[in-house]
């Protein structure tokens, strides 16, 4: 073996060594990171139809003197959806049930007295100073419009806390307020209470004028993490157009369960094995290297699963197999082209060049419709839909980089270890005379 030819293995040997170390990582993940596997519980959340979950029904309760509209009942659905998929959920659904009620299907939630206050608070945001009629702190002088966003952040000073920015109205609104409240420190009134529903939050002493675009919320006792981000993720939903009232709340079992979720899972390890042969008997050396780059594939979208903490249900799984046919089809443009630049006489090194460069338009074109699709359906779409699109679309980016990069990277390595006899790459010599 000459000295090219030894790099070339030993660089093809590297290369399956680090597909390799992707796919252990997936599938072990790593305590040190804090990743755990792809199979591990709670590292990826299956859907509702795959283990079950909680269904809450809730109903809508108007102000007195006011009436339920179709308006408002889409308002409260929006800002739901809002909720949940800021909270991670984004296969959970949220429907309406007839004309005052709205449901929550929530996969995994085997505790779903929990979620019923965390998804159906009202929302509303106020600042409140003190009332001499009431002599309590029950004059609102803000309100969650008067804010624009909310982050929770830590710093070593305050610990965690949440941050709002306020709207312009809203930051001289504030400006005023606190030189209002601060006044009143000779009575020993000078906080400012601030309240999420009817729930007191914080109430901070006031000593002077604040001229700020922003404020920090902090907690007696300090924040827990989840606490901070929930308390953002309510007011930056916003809140809710009406009170609701928990009409049902129940657990369902899983529609295809344990059993036939292995099924799939097997069904699907087959039809990958059954695409890997016939890809080999076809395209020969650039089959092989086709089916190595699709496990690599496989290894690195297990891994995106395991770091995002994805939401999977049936259709998301389906998102994943179309991909990977996208990539299998990319292969497929490629060495086609490969062989028609083999038949007209090329070397093997220079018809993957060719190959590659030719098919590029095609295989671009139809990875960014097909993204594009994806991206249309998650930003219009919601629960399963938006989980389709999230797994298609992923998947559409790894495959585009399994098949163009990892799949080229291989051709090149089997061609530096001497495998450039064009019977190898499906074309006989009659066909490239």
């Amino acid at each position: 073996m000459n000295y090219s030819r030894a790099v070339g293995v030993a660089r093809f040997v590297l290369v399956i060594l680090v597909i390799a170390l992707v796919m252990a990582l997936a599938v072990f993940g790593f305590k040190p990171w804090g990743l755990g596997g792809v199979f591990e519980e709670g590292t990826v959340t299956l859907g509702l139809d795959l283990q079950g979950g909680s269904v809450i029904t809730y109903r809508a309760v108007p102000a007195e003197g006011e009436s339920i509209s179709s308006s408002g009942m889409a308002s409260i659905s929006n800002v739901m959806r809002t909720r949940l998929d800021a909270a991670g959920l984004l296969e959970a659904t949220t429907y309406l049930v007839g004309d005052d009620m709205i449901a929550i299907e929530i996969p995994g939630d085997s505790d779903p007295t929990s979620s019923v206050e965390k998804f159906g608070a009202t929302g509303v945001l106020t600042f409140r100073m003190w009332d001499d009629d009431s002599e309590g702190y029950d004059k609102v002088v803000l309100n969650g419009d008067d804010v624009t966003s909310a982050f929770a952040k830590t710093s070593s000073d305050t610990g965690i806390f949440v941050e709002l920015n306020f709207t312009a109205d809203g930051a001289r609104k504030f400006a005023d307020i606190t030189e209002q409240v601060a006044a009143l420190s000779a009575s020993g009134h000078n906080y400012l209470a601030i309240y999420m529903d009817e729930n007191s939050i914080s109430i901070p002493r006031v000593t002077e004028k604040i001229d700020s675009e922003s404020c920090i919320i902090t907690h007696e006792g300090g924040f827990e993490s989840s606490e901070a981000n929930y308390l953002a993720n309510v007011i930056n939903a916003g809140s809710l157009k009406y009170n609701l009232e928990v009409a049902s709340t129940r657990s369902v079992g899983p529609t295809l369960g344990e059993k036939s979720l292995s099924t799939s899972l097997r069904a699907g390890a087959i039809g990958i094995l059954l695409v890997i042969v016939f890809m080999i008997c076809v395209y020969r050396i650039p089959g092989l290297m086709a089916s190595i780059a699709l496990v690599a594939y496989t290894a690195i979208f297990m891994l995106v699963l395991a770091l995002l903490h994805t939401n999977l249900t049936l259709p998301g799984i389906a998102g994943i197999v179309l991909s990977i046919g996208m990539a299998v089809d990319a292969n497929c443009i490629i060495f086609e082209r490969m062989k028609e630049e083999i038949r007209s006489g090329k070397s093997a090194k220079a018809a993957i060049k060719e190959g590659f460069s030719k098919a590029f338009s095609a295989i671009l074109d139809s990875n960014v419709t097909t993204f594009i699709a994806a991206a249309v359906l998650y930003l219009l779409g919601s629960g399963t839909i938006r989980g389709f699109a999230v797994t298609l679309g992923l998947g559409v980016v790894i495959s585009f980089f399994t098949a163009l990069v990892i799949t080229r990277v291989l051709l090149y390595l089997g061609c530096a270890m001497g495998l450039t006899n064009i019977k190898l790459y499906g074309v006989s010599e009659r066909s490239a005379e």
